[in-house]
């Protein structure tokens, strides 16, 4: 565990692992949100719906995801966490650079590319974030997973600033959006190379599953366990529908954006960057707040957050509302993901963490499966406005059920806080 936490929990290890979560922003920050709606909406623009045919690949590729997660999660029991980390990235990264090849776009290659990036990207990021618990105290998970999201978004944010060298002037065609995949290869591989080296050389190879791991190692044997875990599942419920809302507003945002405002390719990247570098204070800002006071309050306030912005998808409307949307995006999406990643750190039993974070990552990838299902189906029949109210009251209880895990979870946290701060 963390032989430097008594001296702050800043170290070379705890670093280094923020790193990558610079590195992984390049890729998910940018292209999930922007890049490949856009791109898949021109592929399949014979299609009679292209918005609701994106939320269905979309969602395929979600649910691919969540099997990758799982897999990984298996995996953990043969191979070391560092090489097994390695790997999916560099299968994200190649993934990425397909998007970009062959010359002529075809519907089938890039839609198996996508998939294959997502799927990698997450049975990546279910490795790296079971790192998490093993690093520092609990009083301190808190802290470093809302400094490594927030100083992720510099990743994503450098990324944005040379696709806007590279779009500017030019004409939104499927020639330039893959263009920009091949920067993002680029970058990518260039981050994550520094990073993977660094987290050797900290001797991350050394941390296996941990302490009872080969009772809690496998996910189905954590799922057998859930009476002895109730609180930590009432955590999953509602993360997982906070998950579902969040990917309407991820998958949707461009899309909507695009149709009813006319905003272009430079448009949405120069959005794209004011939520990005929004992010970074906002994140570091909401996590001091649960970190130093309160998390009911502050939580409360960020999943309110998000039932206005998908208000706002549905009724807003004039010139201002994109920036209104964004601005607002920006302020709440990193802190949310933060916190929900730390409280998951903080609940999970010691040794278990490769597979509560493996279970929590299928979770999430089927609820964010579901969102934009669920959007696409509701829209053909009743509209956007009508999908939009019915993923409003979805997260209004997943917010329900993320808060009780809070106030029951509030207590037992105080006297290690005074503790620490004392």
């Amino acid at each position: 565990m963390a032989d430097s936490a008594t001296q702050g929990w800043l170290n070379r290890r705890t670093l280094t692992w923020a790193g990558y979560d610079v590195a992984s922003s390049v890729y998910f920050g940018v292209a999930p949100a922007v890049l490949l709606p856009l791109y898949f909406r021109s592929l399949m623009a014979d299609f009679a719906n292209p918005t609701a045919a994106w939320g269905a690949l979309a969602a395929g590729a979600i649910l691919a995801s969540g099997v990758a997660a799982l897999i990984a999660a298996a995996l953990t029991a043969h191979i070391s966490r560092l090489t097994l980390l390695s790997a999916a990235t560099a299968g994200m990264v190649l993934s990425i650079a397909v998007l970009a090849w062959p010359p002529l776009p075809s519907l089938a290659m890039a839609a198996a590319a996508f998939v294959a990036a997502q799927s990698f990207y997450f049975a990546a990021t279910s490795v790296y974030e079971s790192f998490l618990p093993d690093l520092l105290p609990q009083r301190f998970l808190q802290k470093l997973s809302g400094f490594g999201w927030a100083i992720g978004y510099l990743g994503g944010a450098f990324a944005i600033v040379i696709l806007l060298q590279l779009v500017g002037g030019q004409t939104q065609t499927q020639a330039l959006m893959q263009d920009c995949f091949t920067v993002l290869a680029i970058i990518s591989a260039a981050f994550f190379v520094i990073v993977l080296m660094l987290m050797k050389r900290a001797d991350f190879g050394s941390l296996g599953p941990g302490p009872g791991a080969p009772q809690l190692s496998g996910v189905i044997a954590v799922i057998g366990q859930w009476r002895r875990h109730r609180g930590l599942y009432v955590l999953l419920a509602g993360t997982m529908l906070v998950h579902l809302a969040v990917s309407v507003v991820v998958t949707f945002t461009a899309p909507i954006l695009a149709t009813r405002f006319g905003q272009t390719l430079p448009d949405l990247l120069w959005l794209l960057l004011l939520l990005h570098v929004l992010s970074v204070p906002s994140t570091i800002g909401w996590n001091m707040l649960m970190t130093s006071w309160s998390r009911v309050v502050p939580m409360t306030i960020l999943l309110s957050a998000w039932g206005f912005v998908l208000l706002l998808m549905a009724f807003g409307s004039g010139p201002l509302m994109p920036v209104v949307t964004v601005t607002v995006i920006g302020c709440c999406v990193g802190a949310t993901a933060s916190a929900l990643r730390g409280f998951l750190a903080e609940s999970v039993p010691p040794g278990s963490a490769p597979a509560f974070f493996a279970l929590a990552t299928v979770a999430g990838r089927v609820a964010a499966a579901l969102g934009p299902a669920l959007f696409a189906v509701i829209t053909m029949l009743k509209g956007q406005e009508a999908a939009l109210m019915v993923v409003v009251l979805l997260l209004c209880a997943g917010a329900a059920l993320v808060l009780v895990h809070l106030v029951r979870s509030e207590v037992p946290l105080q006297p290690a806080r005074l503790k620490a701060d004392g």
